[in-house]
């Protein structure tokens, strides 16, 4: 599915940074197992979109980066620990 029906107005992107951030998509919910999980898959566009925005627009990097984000554990940041 492409990632154009999360892209805002206000976001302008050429034509092959989108193709990029649809791969990117594609392969992330693929490799997370995400099927039919609309509002996973919108959290997982909006994650591409920004790192698009700041100029990652290669799809195997977009997705590795969520991938990498998505399966970090999470900090215990109550006990000063830092990942």
């Amino acid at each position: 599915m492409p990632i154009r029906q999360y892209l805002t107005n206000e976001a302008t992107f050429e034509p092959k940074a989108v193709q990029a951030m649809s791969d990117a998509l594609e392969q992330t919910c693929t490799a997370l197992h995400i099927n039919g999980q609309a509002l996973v898959r919108e959290v997982i566009a909006t994650r591409i979109i920004d790192l698009a925005r700041i100029g990652v627009v290669d799809a195997k990097i977009l997705s590795d980066r969520v991938i990498a984000e998505t399966t970090r554990p999470v900090c215990a940041l109550s006990r000063g620990l830092l990942c």
